[in-house]
């Protein structure tokens, strides 16, 4: 395995708190767990947000294996690259993912001086076109969803649904929610944003509020966050966003509905598009986008579909079977 790119530096320790040296990575990467053990700590050093630490650490392995598979020198973070171009299973978005990652990781092995050079450099991610590539949930999904809740007693089910359709949160937004933050007295909540440090006032629907008022009382939850997870493994902690988009998945199927959690914010950003007749700058007011650039990806759909019919009409006289 080539290793000339690669420090005399040893190892950093496993251990948090010792900085002292064990192996050369010549030595380790042959042993699976010792090199994925040895990459985890070297994430959780990382000064990122913990949903970013956490999915550094989900997508990780993917590389590691890559590595034991195929050796490691100054062209492995190119050859990763051409790697997941071969693959079939993700689409762009996720194979940049995977990129940046190992992109990451590897920066972060050059940044304390265990790989002496940054073999990421001028290797650029997968081009993504501008456009979306799922759908929103649609109309009639929305007027199938809103019949199914009506004999469901979930009221975490309607609060989750209640958040995602009225208010357009993100999945990470919904999981930071912590009880202090909502005030159904002034219907506003305060919502920690992707990639902010801070908190913003959002105001609330009024179905969301009651939906809230509803939920925290039949589950009793007082304080701490808004979801707390119900696994055995992680009790009394944050629910993760995983586990959100299983239980929102899970309702979905139960209705035939192919789509995502971010389906809803695809449906609430429309909505607001199609109700506020182009005014980009107040829905991002309600979105929280932080251009137009985005928006205007919607409007230019909503114009879109809006023209079809005029569209169809110019070949209506051509027929082919």
């Amino acid at each position: 395995m080539g290793c000339s790119m690669i420090s005399n530096k040893l190892l950093i320790s496993l251990n948090m708190n010792d900085l002292s040296i064990v192996k050369t990575i010549t030595d380790i990467t042959s042993d699976k767990d010792r090199i994925m053990t040895m990459s985890i700590e070297v994430i959780k050093r990382m000064d990122v947000k913990e949903s970013t630490r956490n999915d550094y650490i989900y997508r990780i392995p993917n590389f590691i294996q890559f590595i034991q598979d195929k050796g490691f020198n100054n062209n492995t973070f190119i050859e990763y690259k051409r790697y997941l171009q071969e693959s079939i299973q993700w689409g762009v978005s996720t194979k940049n993912k995977y990129l940046i990652v190992a992109r990451v990781f590897l920066r972060e092995l050059n940044r304390v001086g265990f790989l002496q050079q940054d073999i990421t450099s001028n290797i650029k991610g997968f081009k993504q076109g501008s456009g979306h590539k799922k759908d929103g949930i649609t109309n009639e999904e929305m007027a199938l969803i809103q019949e199914s809740i009506k004999g469901i007693e979930d009221t975490r089910l309607k609060m989750i649904l209640a958040l995602l359709s009225l208010q357009g949160l993100r999945q990470i937004e919904v999981i930071r929610l912590d009880v202090e933050d909502i005030n159904l007295s002034g219907n506003t909540a305060l919502i920690q944003g992707k990639g902010q440090d801070d908190k913003e006032v959002i105001y609330l629907h009024p179905e969301v509020s009651r939906a809230i008022k509803q939920y925290t009382k039949v589950f009793r939850v007082k304080s701490g966050a808004l979801l707390p997870s119900t696994s055995n493994r992680n009790k009394g902690s944050r629910m993760s966003t995983r586990a959100l988009r299983g239980i929102v998945k899970e309702f979905l199927s139960s209705l035939g509905i192919d789509k995502s959690t971010h389906s809803f914010r695809h449906y609430f950003t429309t909505k607001l598009i199609e109700n506020y007749k182009g005014d980009l700058l107040q829905v991002k007011k309600y979105t929280r986008h932080k251009g137009i650039e985005m928006l205007q990806v919607y409007n230019d759909t909503v114009i879109t579909k809006e023209d079809l019919p005029r569209y169809y009409r110019v070949f209506n006289k051509l027929k082919f079977l």
